[in-house]
Protein backbone atom coordinates (compact mmCIF):
# COMPACT_ATOMS: atom_id res chain seq x y z
CA UNK A 1 0.00 0.00 0.00
CA UNK A 2 1.38 3.83 -0.76
CA UNK A 3 1.21 6.21 2.18
CA UNK A 4 0.54 9.38 0.18
CA UNK A 5 2.02 12.39 0.43
CA UNK A 6 0.22 16.12 0.19
CA UNK A 7 2.33 19.01 -0.60
CA UNK A 8 0.79 22.12 0.00
CA UNK A 9 1.63 25.93 -1.77
CA UNK A 10 4.03 27.64 -0.17
CA UNK A 11 2.13 30.96 -0.37
CA UNK A 12 -1.60 30.07 -0.07
CA UNK A 13 -1.33 26.64 1.77
CA UNK A 14 -3.57 24.75 -0.89
CA UNK A 15 -2.68 21.15 -2.34
CA UNK A 16 -1.06 20.79 -5.35
CA UNK A 17 -0.06 17.79 -5.26
CA UNK A 18 -1.16 14.53 -3.36
CA UNK A 19 1.53 11.64 -4.36
CA UNK A 20 3.29 8.65 -2.94
CA UNK A 21 7.10 9.99 -1.70
CA UNK A 22 8.37 7.82 -4.55
CA UNK A 23 6.72 9.61 -6.95
CA UNK A 24 7.01 13.00 -5.10
CA UNK A 25 11.08 12.14 -5.22
CA UNK A 26 11.33 11.65 -9.11
CA UNK A 27 9.65 15.38 -9.40
CA UNK A 28 12.15 16.93 -6.71
CA UNK A 29 13.63 20.36 -8.61
CA UNK A 30 10.42 20.82 -10.76
CA UNK A 31 8.81 24.16 -10.79
CA UNK A 32 4.82 24.18 -10.38
CA UNK A 33 2.65 27.11 -10.32
CA UNK A 34 -0.21 26.66 -7.88
CA UNK A 35 -3.52 27.40 -9.61
CA UNK A 36 -5.55 29.32 -6.48
CA UNK A 37 -3.51 31.94 -6.68
CA UNK A 38 -1.10 31.48 -9.14
CA UNK A 39 2.64 31.55 -7.42
CA UNK A 40 5.37 29.52 -8.78
CA UNK A 41 6.36 26.64 -6.51
CA UNK A 42 9.77 24.63 -6.73
CA UNK A 43 9.74 20.94 -5.42
CA UNK A 44 12.61 20.64 -3.04
CA UNK A 45 12.87 17.36 -0.74
CA UNK A 46 9.13 16.59 -0.77
CA UNK A 47 8.11 20.31 0.47
CA UNK A 48 7.50 23.79 -1.85
CA UNK A 49 9.66 26.79 -1.87
CA UNK A 50 9.20 29.91 -3.74
CA UNK A 51 10.34 29.34 -7.24
CA UNK A 52 12.93 30.35 -9.67
CA UNK A 53 10.79 33.33 -11.78
CA UNK A 54 12.25 32.07 -14.95
CA UNK A 55 9.50 32.24 -17.12
CA UNK A 56 8.56 35.49 -18.34
CA UNK A 57 5.46 34.14 -19.91
CA UNK A 58 4.15 33.53 -17.06
CA UNK A 59 2.20 36.30 -15.33
CA UNK A 60 2.89 36.35 -11.61
CA UNK A 61 1.35 38.97 -9.78
CA UNK A 62 1.63 39.45 -5.65
CA UNK A 63 -0.62 42.06 -4.01
CA UNK A 64 2.75 43.51 -3.55
CA UNK A 65 3.35 44.50 -6.77
CA UNK A 66 -0.15 45.61 -7.28
CA UNK A 67 -0.38 48.01 -4.57
CA UNK A 68 2.95 49.69 -5.02
CA UNK A 69 4.24 48.35 -1.25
Amino acid sequence: MYSFKSVHCYNCRSVILNLPELELSKLNGLNFVCECCGHQNLLTESKFYKGNNNDPQLNIFSIENLTGF
